[in-house]
């Protein structure tokens, strides 16, 4: 048995999402039975809140670990102008170089929606470049990540990167329990950051109008349904505030509740379970949809930025609804109205599971040639 001591560099708080995913992809790494990981995790906001740096001392902290995990995340943006690759992950080539230890890029996202110059890509490029000489692993996910390295860079670069589902389609939660124990409700999820993206082809007032709308009418037409909403970060509580503000006195009193904003490594738990048990969700953040959808619950994606539209593709998903287009609330209305109505399922989880499969297993032969383990070992 060959004990990894592990550093995992990643977001674990004040983003509910990031937890679902590090919880999906720690099961299918607890299945090795050759190799066990003594994780210790790092806040990847303390380099943002300039904390910490990626400099020397990072690297020497790397180098006393068997293995630096990145992500899951969506830390291959591309927008990041005064990043030495370009990317969340501000680290020179030359500091990189001197990292001994291998480095595990797990499922990140790789986002154009904010922006990719010409400068940007070049340092991406060299970036992507040395990581495959040094015979890292690079895996991104279901997001369009494929599509934009092929647009920007060139195809090449995807015979040399793995690509997977995102891990938050694989978490498991119990049913609700206390208060939504037994309720009809349908659970929104909302999001009001990346403004100049997301509502650059509606207004926000017309968004949260429409908003308004759909929830008045939703509610009229179904009078046994409540209304939760359900943030995953702090600035969501923003965008439902704003729209509770301009909601019917009596809809906000007697139809609506709001999920705990909740944080830490399990913190996505109790939340998901709010998830599980809705009758819809209607989800507009990525792993909203993600774990809505591997829960198994019939979800109708809210889309206002790329990344939903390209994870929807991916896996072909058609349930879902453009709310940058006006009066979208009729067809929101609509659809929920129908899928409230059908119970048999609408997708299988069987293509996204044997993916994950694949790739755990292409992750497992990468450990066994890095770190020399038997050949004939089983995961």
């Amino acid at each position: 048995m060959k004990n990894l001591k592990t550093l995992h560099l990643a977001s674990f708080d004040g983003n509910i999402g990031d937890n679902a995913n590090h919880f999906g992809f720690y099961k299918y790494l607890n299945k090795f039975q050759d190799i066990t990981f003594e994780i210790h995790e790092l806040e990847i906001r303390e380099f943002y809140w300039k904390e910490r740096f990626f400099d020397e001392s990072f690297v020497n902290l790397v180098n006393q670990y068997d293995l630096l995990i990145i992500g899951g995340g969506n830390y291959f943006e591309l927008w990041v102008e005064d990043s030495p690759t370009g990317t969340s992950i501000a680290i020179t080539l030359e500091l990189l170089a001197q990292i001994k230890t291998p480095l595990l890029f797990n499922a990140l996202g790789v986002d154009s929606g904010q922006g990719a110059s010409s400068k940007n890509l070049k340092k991406f490029k060299s970036f992507l470049d040395l990581l495959i000489k040094r015979d890292d692993f690079i895996s991104i996910r279901n997001d369009g990540a494929s599509a934009t390295i092929e647009k920007y860079l060139s195809k090449s670069y995807l015979k040399s990167i793995h690509h997977t589902p995102d891990a938050g389609f694989f978490i498991d939660v119990q049913e609700p329990v206390s208060y939504y124990k037994d309720k009809k409700y349908v659970a929104i999820n909302i999001a009001n950051d990346m403004p100049e993206t997301r509502f650059k082809d509606i207004t926000y007032q017309d968004y949260l109008e429409n908003l308004k709308i759909f929830i008045s009418s939703f509610v009229k037409k179904n009078p046994d349904y409540e209304i939760v909403f359900v943030p995953h970060i702090y600035r969501d509580i923003g965008a439902i505030n704003d729209l509770l503000e301009i909601l019917e006195d009596k809809d906000r009193r007697r139809k609506i509740s709001i999920a705990p904003l909740l944080h830490g490594r399990d913190s996505f738990l109790e939340v998901m379970q709010i998830y599980k048990g809705a009758q819809l969700v209607l989800a507009n953040r990525f792993h909203a949809n993600a774990c809505a959808i591997g829960l198994g619950v019939r979800t109708i994606c809210l889309i206002n930025y790329k990344q939903i539209r390209e994870l929807c593709r991916e896996i072909n998903y058609d349930l879902y609804i453009d709310v940058t287009k006006k009066d979208f609330h009729i067809p929101l209305l609509d659809k929920t109205q129908k899928h409230l109505k059908i119970s048999t399922e609408i997708f299988s989880m069987d293509t996204l599971n044997n993916s994950y499969e694949s790739y755990m297993k292409n992750i497992h032969i990468w450990m066994e040639n890095t770190y020399k383990l038997k050949k004939d070992s089983n995961e």
